[in-house]
């Protein structure tokens, strides 16, 4: 990339390699802190980014998240590291990621309806990278474009149809290198490459950003403005 940048525009681009994962729960950063105003373009980049699982406890009515175990020991805390010769199940625990947690503090209404609704995924990656830019660019402007819909998986084959995962509001569609559909993404054999795509839900998106902005307001100079559209509407 930086070979292909014309020499009169080098010295205005500067390309930064680092983990979106760490923008988001705030280890890194890739932005200085200043209140010049700053734009940020995402064209199908929220799809393919990690999303968290929530539900909610019928018992307490508490809020979970899904977390992975190994199938051969049940008793065995979640790993930060998934080793992915083994097969894993999903089962739900009380929310402790402090990301996850920062998130529905900000905008509670990501988690409505979910006992009524089942489980729900949330694009943790993505509100978390949009909390932190307004923390060090309040002055931001946005633009957002992907997927809002996807197709249902082809789930033809037969090997293909065991669902391992609870199902929820915003599965994302997970297809491996040789083209063939998986019900979840916990598939079969457990270290199949495949792309994970999510559907992107805008008016949640919208909510937490407008509730980001409400809450970091006394720095931001520009008036608080957050829109949804269609492209064709956009075009």
């Amino acid at each position: 990339q930086n070979l292909m940048i014309d020499s009169e525009h080098a010295d205005k681009i500067n390309l930064v390699n680092v983990d979106i994962m760490d923008i988001a729960e705030g280890f890194s950063s890739f932005l200085q802190t200043s209140d010049v105003p700053t734009a940020l373009i995402a064209l199908e980049v929220l799809d393919n980014l990690p999303h968290d699982k929530i539900a909610k406890c019928f018992e307490t009515d508490g809020l979970l998240q899904a977390e992975l175990f190994p199938v051969d020991d049940d008793c065995a805390a979640s790993e930060t590291i998934v080793d992915t010769s083994k097969q894993y199940h999903e089962a739900f625990s009380p929310v402790s990621d402090p990301l996850l947690q920062q998130i529905l503090s900000i905008d509670p209404s990501l988690s409505t309806n979910l006992a009524s609704n089942g489980p729900r995924w949330i694009p943790s990656v993505a509100l978390g990278v949009l909390m932190r830019l307004f923390e060090c660019r309040p002055n931001s402007a946005v633009a957002l474009a992907d997927f809002d819909w996807l197709p249902p998986p082809d789930l033809s084959s037969p090997e293909n149809q065991v669902l391992a995962a609870e199902p929820a509001i915003g599965d994302p569609i997970v297809t491996d290198c040789k083209g063939i559909d998986h019900p979840c993404y916990l598939t079969t054999p457990p270290d199949e490459l495949c792309d994970i795509l999510y559907p992107t839900d805008f008016t949640r998106i919208a909510s937490f950003t407008r509730g980001t902005l409400r809450r970091d307001n006394e720095r931001r100079a520009m008036p608080i403005s957050v829109a949804t559209m269609k492209q064709n509407d956009f075009l």
